[in-house]
């Protein structure tokens, strides 16, 4: 079994991957790394409450989650993510030309028995570009990526690219 990691995550730790197809039936996965300055994740628990005729107090649930992940980047052409998804603020692209598919890796959990692969999670997003602004001379682009489905529960393999639905 793999050591598990006592200590607080490391950011380093949680590999971002997009799609840079767009979210074709083959996709491409370009690593989120040299030119992001933020990726952040933001589940927004979405809430219900319901007060019953015999409480004083609500009953409150969690009833679903508007996921956003807030990200900056400088423009860095040469980075196939960064130019993946500053096409789409550059060109306005809308609907399904602004989607593409995210996967988040866990690289503090390794699977067993397999190099290079780790535990991860896969989504189709939308990529909204709010602003591209003047960082002391350098073009900064911000924006969110927008939950569109579910989370798909699998495995990475960070030497191939290649993510894999848990059970396949």
């Amino acid at each position: 079994m793999s050591e598990v990691n006592t200590g607080v995550v490391n950011r380093y730790m949680h590999a971002d991957y997009i799609d840079v197809t767009g979210g074709s039936d083959s996709p491409e996965y370009a690593l989120m790394g040299t030119g992001f300055t933020q990726i952040d994740s933001s589940p927004s628990a979405q809430t219900t409450s319901k007060r019953y005729v015999n409480q004083k107090s609500a009953t409150q649930s969690i009833g679903s989650y508007e996921w956003t992940a807030p990200l900056e980047f400088d423009l860095i052409r040469s980075e196939e993510a960064v130019a993946f998804i500053a096409d789409i603020g550059e060109n306005e692209k809308t609907g399904v030309g602004a989607e593409t598919l995210y996967v988040k890796v866990y690289m503090e959990k390794p699977v067993d028995s397999k190099d290079n692969t780790f535990e991860a999670k896969q989504r189709r997003v939308a990529v909204e570009i709010s602003d591209f602004s003047d960082n002391d001379g350098e073009i900064q682009g911000s924006g969110n990526l927008l939950g569109k489905t579910d989370w798909i529960d699998g495995e990475f393999n960070t030497q191939t690219n290649t993510f894999t639905p848990a059970g396949e």
